[in-house]
């Protein structure tokens, strides 16, 4: 089946992003469709987040972004949210004060913890070489599937749809897509890994991570950990196990990424010392994290184009931001369709 051949908003990408942008639209009254190239939505990064409602990120920008967007998860789809805090915890004493200034600046209570108050929680982590830490008691764990499914409600989509050329037309673009041909006034680039790639820009540095499914106990309900410093790891109680990613970033070209060995052995070597690095993996995956040069999301109009729009390089942060992320870029929308 065709798609239309018009639209005032085309949207590239069925992902968190694309996805969050149409439902602000909607909200304010535009009508957009999303072009997914996939059968499904959010099939190779959106769907393979961890789903760690992580507020305090490495910059400022980025942190209230995550902020809002965390907002958004608690409030408009609580469904999607498990309120249970989060703890950063830091091999470097200063990292940590960095962060808790930040979180300060942001508006973001924080409890200041040591080695033996991040045991008390996660006994597993007491041979991490943990300096300082940090209890963000509004931090949560995201339903992804839920999350996608929430976005997506109501939202005018055509999977098996991928841009294949973009181009300019009159006021606005014309697509050209595998299953026909459309014409609209604004488009918005949210294509992940793959953004650019329709209007022939510079691609994103694309990274591969693995996360793992590992036979091990952890508290119901217990604060996520994410340690940050040279053996970055984080870990979450997951039904059946333990959620665990070693936060390796190989770079590569955005693909289907599928686990390997070398994501393996990272594991074992951000674990060595821990109550788990013997725990047997149960299941393992892949996924890819985006970035722009500068590490900060892409948001808003094109300096060049007037009626392109960015959503891009969310650098991992699209589950928690992507309500923020899609009021952003909706406005963005809107400015560029008043001329």
């Amino acid at each position: 089946m065709k798609i239309p051949t018009t639209s005032d908003v085309a949207i590239v990408g069925g992902g968190f992003a694309g996805l969050a942008t149409a439902r602000a639209l909607a909200r304010r009254g535009i009508a957009a469709i999303v072009l997914e190239r996939e059968a499904a939505i959010g099939r190779f990064a959106s769907g393979r987040s961890a789903g760690l409602g992580r507020q305090l990120a490495e910059d400022d920008a980025t942190s209230a972004l995550a902020i809002r967007g965390a907002a958004l998860l608690r409030g408009e789809l609580a469904e999607v949210w498990q309120p249970c805090g989060g703890i950063l915890s830091f091999e470097d004493a200063a990292a940590a004060a960095e962060y808790a200034a930040r979180a300060d600046r942001l508006g973001v209570a924080v409890e200041r913890l040591d080695r033996a108050g991040v045991a008390a929680r996660w006994p597993g982590a007491a041979g991490l070489p943990i300096a300082a830490a940090l209890h963000v008691p509004s931090d949560g764990v995201i339903d992804v599937a839920g999350l996608l499914a929430a976005l997506a409600r109501g939202v005018r989509l055509e999977c098996g749809a991928g841009v294949e050329q973009l181009e300019p037309a009159g006021g606005g673009a014309r697509l050209i897509t595998r299953r026909g041909a459309i014409e609209a006034r604004v488009v918005v680039d949210a294509a992940g890994a793959w953004a650019g790639a329709p209007s022939g820009d510079p691609p994103l540095a694309s990274f591969k991570r693995h996360v793992y499914l590992v036979e091990a106990a952890a508290t119901a309900g217990a604060p996520y950990l994410w340690h940050l410093g040279a053996g970055e790891v984080y870990v979450r109680s997951d039904a059946g196990g333990l959620l665990v990613s070693p936060c390796d970033a190989t770079a590569t070209a955005p693909a289907d990424q599928q686990p390997d060995a070398a994501g393996e052995a990272a594991l074992r070597s951000r674990l060595a010392g821990s109550g788990w690095q013997a725990a047997p993996i149960l299941r393992s995956w892949a996924c890819q994290r985006a970035f722009t040069a500068d590490r900060r999301m892409r948001l808003g109009r094109d300096p060049e184009r007037p009626w392109l729009v960015w959503a891009a390089g969310l650098g991992g942060h699209g589950a928690t931001a992507a309500g923020a992320v899609g009021e952003a870029v909706a406005e963005a929308c809107l400015d560029a369709l008043a001329g």
